[in-house]
């Protein structure tokens, strides 16, 4: 990894470091700052809708083990479990796989009575998507490793493209700059250029099945923004929408450079989640809605929150909503 001099106009290489000799815990260094910066490392991890239910969770009561981390992605109700590793290790896979199997089989009451609510930040919304939308029972995994055996990833590439299932590979890099340390997540699986091989994330979800009769009416008291109302009305203006899911999807496509924007309707403000990577396009998105919009880049695009009375009455006008 490289750092850039601007002024000097030249590149020094930072010192690569690992998570043991700089005594980085696997469990209480590493995991629990995912879980305290969880906002930020969803959408690096390819994830960036998706909720912590909890961490060091007992998939089932026949095992002692534990899964690293749990999270649920409300655009398919779909469990995913991400495992961490400080080095390498070999069974790593196979734990994910043997958790993933377990979790696969819970209802919505265990789901729900596994969730850590001091680590959620919104549990309450979070029940609600689980109840309103049958449990996908296709189970996501994440391994996040410094290293691996040859042999993970070769079974990993093999069950993801032979046999579909939704597994993603990191390997986390360690480099110190001064006092700090600088971490690098990079994708090894899916390759990104066979990413056409895989779901695409964001596009076009996997089905959780049949969801339940959830109407707008049922949702918009949920909603704790003065704007709520009109927001809704406008949506519904041009299309229903799935209330079950609170979102409009790829409500605009090809619009303003992006291949789709969706709109999702969370309790305490609107997700604006689009597809695709024009240039600048982090600038202009704060130019129309303030310096103090918060963009979050994901792989495949960026999403931001319209939580204020004028950047809903920008959105309108950038999405060129009929009012």
């Amino acid at each position: 990894m490289l750092r850039f001099d601007v002024t000097k106009k030249e590149f020094t290489s930072l010192e690569q470091c690992a998570m043991k000799g700089e005594k980085i815990l696997e469990r209480y260094d590493f995991q629990a700052a995912i879980v305290k910066s969880w906002e930020g490392v969803k959408p690096l991890l390819g994830l960036p809708r998706a909720y912590l239910v909890g961490q060091e969770i007992t998939p089932h009561n026949s095992v002692g083990d534990s899964i690293d981390l749990l999270a649920f992605d409300p655009d398919d109700s779909s469990l995913t479990v991400i495992e961490l590793k400080r080095g390498k290790h070999k069974l790593q896979l196979l734990q994910a796989i043997s958790y993933a199997s377990m979790v696969a089989t819970w209802t919505k009451d265990e789901l729900i009575g596994n969730i850590q609510r001091d680590i959620n930040r919104d549990p309450e919304e979070l029940i609600d998507f689980i109840n309103d939308n049958e449990l996908n029972k296709d189970i996501k995994i994440i391994l996040v490793s410094e290293s691996y055996d040859p042999e993970v990833i070769l079974a990993a590439d093999w069950l993801s493209s032979r046999y579909g299932v939704f597994l993603t590979v990191f390997s986390a890099s360690f480099h110190k700059h001064g006092e700090e340390i600088i971490v690098n997540l990079e994708q090894r699986l899916p390759l990104k250029e066979l990413r056409d091989l895989y779901d695409v994330r964001g596009g076009g979800p996997r089905s959780g099945g049949k969801v339940s009769d959830v109407t707008w009416e049922d949702v918009l008291p949920k909603l704790k923004y003065p704007f709520a109302t009109k927001a809704l009305g406008l949506c519904r203006k041009e299309k229903e929408g799935e209330p079950s899911r609170r979102r409009f999807g790829s409500f605009r496509t090809g619009m303003h450079g992006y291949d789709w924007i969706t709109i999702s309707f969370r309790e305490k403000y609107l997700n604006i989640y689009m597809g695709g990577k024009p240039e600048d396009a982090e600038a202009a998105i704060k130019r129309v809605f303030g310096d103090a919009t918060e963009v979050s880049t994901w792989e495949g695009g960026h999403s931001f929150n319209v939580t204020t009375q004028e950047q809903f009455e920008a959105l309108v006008k950038w999405l060129e909503m009929k009012e």
